[in-house]
């Protein structure tokens, strides 16, 4: 039973943790439900015995550590390491293609994509952006898509007989993920404009809004699963490396302080 739930936590934990950013914002969250204390890296720090404390950089990192009632130099030092981010394709900065009347994407393999699990996927997008309101500051979000909007097909055996014979693929030209038909250019960023104003308020008009920058990534849609006859098999994209991060987080939450 003990199994079941972790497993059943860690599928809910991947299945909202599309990016970095959003794995280090789950664990946040659950380190501060856990009485953690969130530290600035530019300040100076006054740490207690037998408490908990965090730290973030750039969204993307965190590190999180409980003082012990003792010395180290005692009782030694125990540390588990592992990474927030996952191969996957990222959305280039000027990334609007219109070819044959489909929109598509540029993109950018991250880390060590294997390319042909990309294709005829229900893919979303997610990550952080940057924004600016009319008469207010930049601001930043994280957003997810959450809906499949996006595909890269591939082509038909008929149309590609060597297919399954030593087939290259070029992430530069067959790795464009189709978004729409279409009959003129968009600009991405309105796109990303429109999902951040259904966030933040339905009234605020398109042109009061403008988007800065964006770290954005295409994952796949289809949720985190536990399969096998018997239930003994967990089927997910991104478990390189989310599996550790939640193996790390629920281990420092269940240490004894």
């Amino acid at each position: 039973m003990k199994c079941e739930r972790f497993s059943r936590q860690l599928v809910d934990f991947i299945e909202n943790s599309p990016t970095p950013f959003h794995v280090v914002e789950n664990m946040k969250n659950s380190l501060n439900l856990a009485d953690f204390q969130s530290l600035n890296e530019q300040n100076s720090w006054n740490l207690k015995n037998g408490c908990g404390y965090y730290v973030t950089r750039n969204d993307s990192s965190i590190i999180a550590f409980i003082l012990g009632s003792k010395d180290s130099t005692e009782t030694g030092i125990r540390l588990i390491g592992a990474h927030t981010d996952s191969p996957c394709l990222k959305i280039k900065p000027e990334p609007e293609v219109v070819k044959n009347s489909y929109y598509q994407l540029g993109v950018e393999v991250y880390g060590g994509v294997l390319l042909n699990t990309w294709f005829d996927r229900d893919l979303s997008i997610a990550g952080k952006v940057n924004f600016k309101v009319r008469h207010e500051g930049i601001k930043e979000m994280l957003i997810n898509i959450k809906k499949p909007i996006a595909s890269i097909p591939s082509l038909a055996i008929h149309l590609n007989r060597n297919a399954n014979n030593n087939h290259s693929i070029n992430p530069q030209t067959d790795m464009l993920p189709i978004l729409y038909g279409c009959d003129g250019t968009k600009d991405f960023r309105e796109i990303i404009a429109q999902e951040i104003i259904m966030h933040l308020s339905p009234k605020l008009n398109l042109s009061e809004l403008s988007v800065m920058d964006y770290d954005l990534s295409l994952y796949d849609n289809q949720p985190p699963a536990i399969i096998g006859l018997k239930d003994e098999f967990l089927s997910s994209a991104r478990l390189d490396n989310i599996l550790s991060c939640f193996a790390g987080l629920q281990a420092i939450l269940s240490s004894n302080k």
